[in-house]
């Protein structure tokens, strides 16, 4: 199943839908980080307007080998035809990460425009 696109700058964009505290759907755009091991990335005001209630914080090791607490949330999110629940950390962006992905088989096509397929291994 076809669930995004790489873009001209080379990021792998993938669309999940996230539902929100009253279990309305809401669709995301975010960007796939295979060294981020969590589940989901959202900014803090898209946080806010799904009124995602807090769970507790993690320490976020980033890129630049930076420690930082992050505050997470847990919620139920859609990657193509399965439902997860999910922890959300608090990010500066919309990322999905390796454990959201976890149990898939991902294809992607490197090129400008190419499809990113996501099936569900055995």
């Amino acid at each position: 199943m076809t669930i995004g696109h790489v873009t001209a700058s080379g990021h792998v964009q993938i669309q999940i839908v996230v539902e929100d505290s009253n279990e309305g759907t809401h669709d995301v755009q975010a960007l796939l980080d295979a060294g981020f091991n969590g589940a989901l990335a959202l900014p803090a005001q898209r946080i806010a307007a799904l009124g995602l209630k807090r769970r507790g914080q993690v320490t976020a090791v980033l890129a630049s080998g930076e420690e930082r607490n992050v505050p997470t949330y847990r919620a139920t999110v859609r990657v193509g035809r399965t439902r997860h629940s999910a922890v959300v950390a608090e990010a500066g962006e919309s990322l999905v990460g390796m454990r959201l992905l976890w149990g898939f088989d991902l294809g992607i096509q490197c090129i400008d425009g190419g499809k990113v397929d996501l099936d569900r291994l055995s």
